[in-house]
């Protein structure tokens, strides 16, 4: 996969709904790419963690939504209700509602980007990254010239593929 708006009709595809509709999560999922443009940028999102944050970012309790909608006649109580709402969506809401009209859990959708960027095989976690970085000691740090000289000796390239499937393999055989 590349470009997000391929992932969104990737998505809508599989659940319906137009691409616009995901589109903006696609987006969030690839915005590392705005200041690292290549493979390493996967490092922010593209994990089993990262799922969770854009399901954090983008679900909607839709349960609390129904709640609010039958509850007012717009009272003054409706502005508090709207900001506890809000409140409500960041810490349960999972799911999003295409043009279909059709809730999709949104940690499925950064799940299938995740593992259409690793071509179906699997969602790597923290650690596969950060088992991949290079440590230095503070005293070679010391002795750095310049940031982009230790952003290039300490971020490595990250997760290729075919090193990971074996590191996979080694797991489960071993």
């Amino acid at each position: 996969m590349s470009k997000s708006d391929i992932h969104a009709v990737s998505s809508a595809k599989k659940f319906g709904g137009k691409a616009t509709d995901y589109m903006e999560i696609h987006e969030m999922i690839d915005s590392s790419k705005a200041f690292c443009p290549d493979n390493r940028h996967r490092v922010l999102f593209h994990h089993s963690a990262g799922t969770y944050y854009i399901q954090k970012m983008f679900g909607i309790d839709f349960d609390e939504v129904e709640k609010v909608k039958e509850k007012y006649n717009l009272p003054d109580a409706f502005v508090e209700d709207i900001l506890n709402l809000f409140k409500t969506n960041r810490l349960k809401g999972v799911h999003i509602l295409n043009s279909d009209n059709k809730k999709i859990h949104v940690r499925d959708i950064a799940e299938q980007h995740i593992l259409e960027d690793f071509r179906g095989k699997f969602i790597p976690t923290i650690n596969d990254y950060i088992n991949n970085l290079k440590l230095i000691s503070r005293r070679e740090n010391m002795y750095r010239n310049s940031v982009h000289e230790y952003a290039k000796e300490t971020i490595p390239t990250l997760l290729l593929i075919n090193e990971l499937e074996t590191k996979l393999k080694s797991l489960k055989n071993g």
